[in-house]
């Protein structure tokens, strides 16, 4: 199974939110089967966890990265490139959340945390050109610097969706990517993800 946050806050106010004590209750819930990298995750494995965090929010460092690494839970970040330390405008009806700076984010990496790929400014693909797929697609250099391999191996399709030209370039620039649930839970560019909100609770047995 692959978990899908996205706001971690004190607060939850939408869906999208989950609060840290929430957080640390499902870690302990899934403490029993073995959480591991994406790089390391088996789908025919039913005791392999990931926990995945779209956007890359400054709540997020200051509320859940504190809980992971005291735990040495490996995760996985995913970063929308064009918008690292500004401030999210693309959630109609959602709360106003600040991205985590490029400080924070290198501090995440140093410690524990894999800082993967979410595109350059979150548009949804299946509505682009081939030209902005490819750009949106592309992890720029200076970036790479901050976070060669193990990270920047990941892409996460912005919203969960996708389509035949996004999934084949992936295929080209990136080791795997993970979906929602249109994906294909045995194809490693289209892994299914599991939306975790803040009354979550983890399954007893985990089905792929």
């Amino acid at each position: 199974m692959i978990a899908m946050y996205h706001k971690i806050d004190i607060v939850s106010p939408t869906i999208w939110w989950a609060t840290p004590r929430n957080l640390l209750r499902h870690i302990n819930e899934l403490r029993r089967f073995e959480f591991v990298y994406l790089d390391d995750y088996d789908p025919a494995n039913p005791r392999h966890v990931v926990l995945t965090f779209d956007d890359a929010y400054e709540n997020f460092y200051h509320h859940a990265y504190p809980i992971l690494k005291r735990l040495r839970i490996p995760f996985e970040l995913f970063v929308i490139g064009d918008l690292i330390g500004e401030w999210n405008q693309f959630d109609d009806g959602e709360p106003l959340t600040r991205f985590a700076g490029m400080d924070q984010l290198c501090e995440i990496a140093d410690g524990g945390g894999r800082v993967q790929w979410h595109s350059r400014s979150h548009p949804a693909l299946h509505e682009v050109s081939d030209a902005q797929i490819d750009h949106e697609l592309t992890v720029p250099d200076e970036i790479r610097a901050f976070f060669p391999v193990p990270h920047m191996r990941w892409f996460s399709y912005p919203f969960g969706l996708h389509d035949e030209r996004s999934v084949g370039l992936a295929r080209k620039k990136f080791a795997g990517a993970v979906s929602v649930v249109n994906g294909e839970p045995e194809d490693r560019w289209q892994l299914n993800r599991v939306l975790v909100h803040d009354r979550w609770s983890p399954p007893d047995k985990i089905i792929q």
